[in-house]
């Protein structure tokens, strides 16, 4: 006869046995069309959250959700276009400016070039028509004027460099102002951020403190702030501890318990498993993978997003 002791012992042991042969995963309905709300990058290291719609309200699509703080990017647009406005004015002045300075070198450039053909006249009168002096001082007003006119040139060629560099940095200032003014534009439209999808408003988790974001809350660029997920095609995620991620894949067959209905069991298979690990602070210290589950076929249940989900999978299967 067997004693209790050894009985006690092999039943312990079928019951780890059990228990090996199984993983048990626990995840949350979600939807695969869904839109995540990240922080924007705006014009500094960190942004407040100004208002959002409440956790759990079905939002319709094209309703706002959230909204972001911008009244430093707005001062920041009003400066700007102020310095557009200042910038074109200056740009239409000088542009009078040195087309006029190109128009007052050309004239010079042409009265040079009248003296030199005056000169040149002069200076061709026959040697037996004029006194030896008069023909020198011929020939001497002519290279002076000669010299004026090759003066008269650069001075010219410089008037048009100038213009030409002139307006191009003035040009490059207001390109550039555009340029601020448009990337400011653009952070102020993502302030505002519009639902995607028609369904329930969820808050994200602050990565630092554990606790779901909030309006008034600082946040830093691309930090998720709160999701809406559509009442249609519902999938389940969960994250597997790296250790349980061995030999665990795809397309590997599941049951699903919905906590909300614990004595219906519904079949399902992975269709995703990252092969990227994520760290999960609030869980512990080890890294994870996330994965997506699918019902194999709709539950004729009443599923929303948030539920949650107990995924078993069967170790046999997995090692098969």
């Amino acid at each position: 006869m067997i004693n209790n002791k050894v009985l006690l012992a092999l039943s312990l042991l079928v019951s780890l046995n059990t228990q090996a042969e199984e993983l048990l995963l626990t995840g949350s309905i979600s939807s695969s069309a869904k839109q995540v709300v990240v922080a924007p990058q705006a014009s500094r290291w960190q942004i407040q959250i100004q208002w959002m719609e409440e956790e759990g309200k079905i939002v319709q699509k094209g309703e706002p959700v959230v909204v972001f703080d911008g009244a430093s990017e707005q001062t920041q647009l009003l400066t700007q276009q102020e310095n557009l406005d200042r910038l074109e004015l200056e740009l239409k002045q000088l542009v009078i400016e040195q087309e006029q300075n190109v128009i007052d070198a050309k004239g010079s450039l042409t009265v040079a070039k009248m003296r030199v053909d005056k000169a040149r006249i002069e200076a061709s009168v026959p040697d037996s028509e004029v006194s030896a002096y008069d023909k020198g001082q011929y020939e001497l007003a002519l290279q002076r004027a000669l010299l004026e006119q090759v003066k008269a040139e650069e001075a010219y060629a410089r008037a048009k460099q100038e213009q030409k560099a002139e307006l191009t940095k003035k040009e490059v200032d207001i390109l550039k102002t555009k340029e601020e003014i448009a990337y400011l534009n653009n952070i102020l439209g993502q302030l505002r951020v519009i639902s995607e999808y028609t369904g329930p408003v969820s808050y994200a988790i602050h990565p630092w403190f554990g606790e779901k974001v909030a309006p008034g809350m600082n946040v830093r660029p691309s930090w998720n702030v709160v999701d809406v997920q559509s009442t249609e095609k519902f999938q389940i995620e969960t994250w597997v501890h790296e250790l349980d991620a061995i030999g665990l894949s795809k397309d590997t067959t599941v049951e699903i318990v919905l906590d909300a209905y614990p004595d219906r069991t519904f079949n399902g298979t992975i269709v995703s498993l990252s092969p990227q690990s994520e760290t999960r602070p609030q869980w512990s210290k080890s890294a994870y993978f996330p994965a997506i589950v699918q019902f194999d076929g709709l539950p004729d249940v009443k599923l929303q997003p948030g539920m949650s989900v107990r995924i078993h999978v069967n170790k046999e299967v997995i090692d098969a």
